[in-house]
Order: C-alpha cells, then sequence, then structure tokens
C-alpha cells in the first residue's frame, strides 16, 4: 500500500484491500488539518497498482485514439471553420477533482453569436445556436474526443463523473460534494443503464431546460456517480467504456436514467 498524504494532514493507518477487482473497502480512514481540528481533508490515497494500472489505461487509450482520429480531426476542424468562422475549439471552466477548476476541450458545435442570455444549459440537439454540422458533432459524441487532451494532461480520466460549471458545483451538498474526490472523467456510469446526460431529458424541457438539470436531472446524475464512487473498479470503468461505445454506435437506444442501480447496468 503506497500513501501520499498532503502536508498538515494526519492519516491513521487502516488496512485498505485493494478494489482493483471490486472489492469495497471494509474499514475506513480518519484524516484531520492539524492545524484547523475542525476542518477535515481528503489525503490521497493510492492503492499501488490499481491507480497506476488505471492511469497507463487513461494515458495509452487516449494517445491512440488521437493519433488514429487526427485526419478526420483535421477535417472536422476545417468544416468548423468554414461553416461558422471563429475558434474551432471550445475551452470552458470545468470543476475537477478536490475542487481544481481546469479548461475542458470540445470541438465548438454552437454559433460564434449567441443570443443574449443563453445558459450553460443546451437542449440536447435540437437547441437552435447549434450549427448545422454541430448537430451531427453531438449526435456521434465526436465534439467530445479533444476531452482526450484534459486526460493525458491529468485534469480527467476516461471514466469518472462528469465536470459542472462552477456554478452547478456550488449547489452540491456536502454528500454530493463527495464525488469530487474522483477524477473527472469523459464518460460515466448512467451510460450503463443506455443513457446519455445530455439528449434523452433535455430535449423535451425547452421551456425551462436549466430549472429541469437543477432539480431533477443533476440529482440523478449525482446519485449514479455517488453510486461509482463506493463501488469503483477497472473491471467497472470497462463496463462503462463498452456501455458509451455501444450507445456512440447506436446499437443501444438512449433513454431516461432508471432508478435502480448496480454495476452491471444493461449488462446484467
Amino acid at each position: 500500500l503506497l500513501l501520499i498524504i498532503q502536508p498538515k494532514c494526519l492519516l491513521i493507518p487502516t488496512r485498505v484491500p485493494s478494489k482493483l477487482f471490486g472489492i469495497k473497502p471494509n474499514i475506513g480512514e480518519a484524516v484531520w488539518d492539524l492545524n484547523m481540528p475542525n476542518r477535515s481533508y481528503s489525503c490521497e490515497i493510492y492503492l499501488e497498482g490499481e491507480n497506476s494500472v488505471k492511469r497507463l489505461l487513461d494515458l495509452s487509450i487516449s494517445v491512440l485514439v488521437l493519433v488514429l482520429f487526427l485526419p478526420l480531426g483535421i477535417l472536422i476542424g476545417a468544416a468548423i471553420y468554414v461553416i461558422d468562422p471563429g475558434p474551432i475549439f471550445y475551452r470552458q471552466e470545468r470543476v475537477g477533482q478536490g475542487g481544481r477548476k481546469f479548461r475542458l476541450w470540445k470541438f465548438r458545435t454552437m454559433m460564434v453569436q449567441q443570443p443574449v442570455g443563453s445558459g450553460h444549459i443546451t437542449y440536447g440537439t435540437r437547441d437552435p445556436r447549434i450549427t448545422p454540422l454541430g448537430y451531427y458533432l453531438r449526435m456521434l459524441k465526436l465534439d467530445e474526443v479533444p476531452q482526450l487532451i484534459n486526460v493525458i494532461k491529468g485534469d480527467m480520466s476516461l471514466v469518472g463523473p462528469r465536470p459542472e460549471v462552477t456554478k452547478y458545483v456550488e449547489m452540491y451538498t456536502a454528500e454530493q460534494k463527495r464525488i469530487l474526490e474522483l477524477r473527472p472523467g469523459c464518460t460515466d456510469i448512467t451510460v450503463l443503464y443506455g443513457h446519455f446526460h445530455d439528449a434523452a431529458l433535455l430535449e423535451n424541457q425547452q421551456d425551462d431546460p436549466e430549472s429541469f438539470y437543477i432539480n431533477v436531472l443533476m440529482p440523478k446524475k449525482i446519485k449514479h456517480n455517488l453510486f461509482y464512487l463506493e463501488n469503483q473498479s477497472l473491471w467497472l470503468d470497462m463496463k462503462i467504456l463498452i456501455g458509451t461505445a455501444l450507445l456512440m454506435l447506436r446499437i443501444r437506444q438512449n433513454k431516461p436514467m432508471t432508478e435502480g442501480l448496480s454495476v452491471m447496468g444493461f449488462f446484467s
């Protein structure tokens, strides 16, 4: 067991079995800030082998996909600029692991000139601000490929909770903020239920999509990701990646998130 502890933190050592094959820890750990005893910190605990393997997979898969995707990426970038002159990439500040902020990379799919008052939420693929090319990039999830740059930089992982903007993270309860213990991902556990966040529920909520997202969709997402936090393993990550591929290839149909939670999802 390799322990990496932040300065000024005291860790009471405990036995923490590896979750590499889905084994959950049965004994917790206690952490305190020595200068401020009423505040707790989440000191980083790395299980030697598990996290290094996940990071190695993140890097190797990301580099391979970006290299293979490069010719198509150049064509997409040129098309984005020709159809709606402006930046090829869209970079937005998101909240990552431990509350650290970073810039998320995407291909730009929306018009440069947008209506006044446009919010963070898009109405699935039918948002009128989306360009004709952007519609297909979103439908095929090709706009998300540049996020592999974030994975290589260490801002994100292939699998983990989708990162949110600060505005929404500030609405989290103390319990919901536990998902910030995880590195955010390009895809997350909800795909095991045949769901992409931004499509099934938002497309029919055009009157007030942001309110619907905050009050209905976001709590469900967080509930699923808390479940992932408690059950994470490399085996579960592989199932999530397969589930994502099945949705992208339209082998599985997009649908609202289910209430039931299982590490198997639609594989059960």
